[in-house]
């Protein structure tokens, strides 16, 4: 007979990744299912809700490295002298808690130093809940992701039964297994490149072209915007019914002016591993795309000509000109009558306009047209200047040939927008003109 006086051990099954994941279910990793350490703590009460925590123990064994699993069986001995018979039990699994604040002292669970068991009317599963963890763990070797119980329907704490605790470590080996589900606080993003042409975009347009031409993608990379790297250590707002979550609000926003200043993944498919984030400030994934021409030369400055818009517009766009040259070109054959009606231009040969213009990109990455001719009168070197000054103002300048384009995380059809733990979010550039992963010309900055 067992005795909870003395040693009792329980025979437990931890089972991970067990929650739905965004669009379809998705295999782990080795390394994120990997678990470097754990804490299992006992909640002793009446219920779930009013029960507080007793004891906690550091799990014995190295768990499940390097995470060839999805379940980890383990055998633990509970803190003895501490469980007395006529309460209900209950249990909970802090796994990979190295950068999390989480640690054991005698049998007790601190949390950044401080005690828990010691909390003014006990602590409760919703103390622990509501704890805001600083990082979510990394896939690196003996760190891990953090991972807590995954809330079921009516309860996060599953009860143990008498008939899943023994005297012996024997004995609860072969015996009755207790099953803990548990979810990684972070959500993983990536982004893969499978796109070797972008054929919504038309280099050098001109009407005697004989087909029309595409820029090939040299390099892709991207960084995130809006993002949480704190959770709360057990998911909150949840329901049965829905997989979604309630988040804090402390949001990472990117705020660099260079893009290559700001730490950026890699287009080889790398992840990474974030806080969820349900706040109406939605995560964005911010992409630059740097592009050749397709003769395979890197561009170094391209342009595009948007007459019509005094602002630039994201995808409104699809002529790019990949070079100063071929920009001017474009304009003295093809530039529209009523410009040039617009600024007392219009009996002037095009020839004439741009026998001298110049356009350059400036360290800010604006545009500067300028337009000179020693044999024009001065009234219309007036309206050159004018010209000059319409055409720097409605024209958009790419450095390198690198565009930006921003696309928000989309949890599911239900919620909308919107990063929770456990899920994986996976945007794939592709060149199939169907799937327009990028419609048209990106903006020219982040």
């Amino acid at each position: 007979m067992m005795s909870r006086s003395d040693s009792s051990y329980i025979n437990l099954r931890i089972v991970n990744g067990n929650a739905t994941m965004t669009r379809a279910v998705e295999t782990a990793t080795a390394a994120e299912n990997a678990v470097y350490d754990g804490i299992l703590c006992i909640f002793e009460g009446a219920d779930e809700t009013s029960a507080t925590l007793k004891t906690a123990v550091v799990i014995d064994q190295l768990v499940n490295n390097p995470g060839n699993s999805t379940s980890i069986d383990i055998t633990q001995r509970l803190a003895t002298d501490t469980h007395a018979y006529g309460s209900k039990l209950f249990v909970l699994a802090l796994l990979n808690t190295t950068s999390t604040g989480f640690k054991v002292s005698g049998n007790d669970l601190l949390f950044n130093g401080v005690s828990q068991k010691q909390k003014d009317n006990g602590c409760t599963i919703h103390d622990i809940q509501n704890l805001v963890i600083h990082s979510v763990g990394s896939t690196k070797e003996h760190v891990g992701l953090f991972m807590s119980n995954a809330p079921q329907d009516g309860y996060i704490m599953p009860e143990i039964p008498s008939n899943c605790l023994y005297d012996t470590e024997t004995l609860a080996a072969t015996g009755n297994r207790l099953t803990i589900n548990v979810e990684r606080a972070a959500a993983r993003v990536k982004v893969t490149n499978a796109a070797t042409q972008i054929r919504n975009i038309r280099l050098n347009p001109r009407n005697g072209d004989s087909e029309t031409r595409h820029p090939n993608v040299h390099k892709i990379t991207w960084s995130l915007n809006h993002y949480n790297t704190q959770s709360y250590a057990i998911r909150t707002g949840f329901t049965a019914e829905d997989n979604w979550a309630t988040s804090i609000n402390n949001l990472t926003s990117f705020t660099a002016k260079d893009f290559s200043l700001y730490p950026q993944q890699s287009y080889s498919q790398d992840a990474v591993y974030i806080g969820e984030n349900t706040t109406e400030t939605e995560t964005e994934v911010i992409v630059e795309v740097q592009l050749k021409d397709n003769s395979n030369m890197l561009m170094h400055e391209c342009f595009v000509f948007h007459p019509y818009q005094n602002d630039y517009i994201e995808n409104a766009y699809h002529d790019l000109f990949t070079s100063p040259e071929q920009y001017i070109a474009y304009l003295r054959d093809e530039l529209p009558p009523e410009n040039k009606g617009w600024f007392r231009l219009a009996g002037t040969d095009n020839a004439e306009i741009f026998k001298y213009a110049t356009v350059k990109i400036d360290a800010n990455g604006n545009v500067v047209f300028s337009l000179k001719n020693s044999d024009f009168t001065p009234e219309q070197q007036e309206s050159l200047n004018e010209f000059a000054a319409f055409l720097s103002n409605h024209t958009t300048g790419f450095r390198d040939g690198k565009m930006y384009y921003t696309y928000k995380i989309n949890h599911d059809t239900t919620h909308g927008n919107g990063v929770v733990r456990n899920n994986a979010y996976n945007l794939t550039f592709v060149d199939n003109d169907v799937r327009q992963s990028m419609s048209a010309i990106g903006r020219p900055k982040p």
